[in-house]
């Protein structure tokens, strides 16, 4: 085989071996992004379930308050329980509101696929320069 076909098919070949390598890494980094926004739309959904069972809530802790002003016996147990119910759902969306804003604030290095911080300039874990 001629030297300069051997050199254009070794340059053919690098050439190939580079654009796998970045296919590679684009795909990585989609297939990480795609599980990034598929857990978030799963945040963004559990802290609206937990927003609409607090207003069922609100409107049992209103139903019992306006029965104690019409004179009604209420069972003020049942109250503090609803009321308990209630905080312990406001503490849950506020951890799931942080855990969204840790998503927001993270950037996926194109080369390992490490999710590393927004502030970063290289992979924590490769090294590469981030893109940002």
């Amino acid at each position: 085989m001629d030297d300069k076909v051997k050199e254009l098919l070794s340059k053919i070949k690098e050439t190939a071996t580079i654009a796998a390598d970045a296919a590679e890494s684009a795909a990585r980094q989609v297939s990480q992004k795609t599980g990034d926004t598929l857990e978030m739309a799963k945040l963004n959904m559990k802290i609206f379930d937990l927003n609409t069972e607090i207003g069922v809530s609100m409107r049992e802790i209103g139903k019992i308050v306006y029965d104690t002003h019409t004179g009604k016996v209420t069972d003020e147990n049942a109250l503090s329980e609803i009321i308990k119910s209630v905080d312990e759902k406001n503490a849950e969306i506020e951890s799931y509101k942080a855990k969204l804003a840790e998503f927001k604030k993270s950037v996926v290095c194109a080369v390992c696929g490490e999710t590393c911080s927004k502030g970063d300039t290289f992979c924590k874990k490769c090294g590469a320069k981030l893109d940002k």
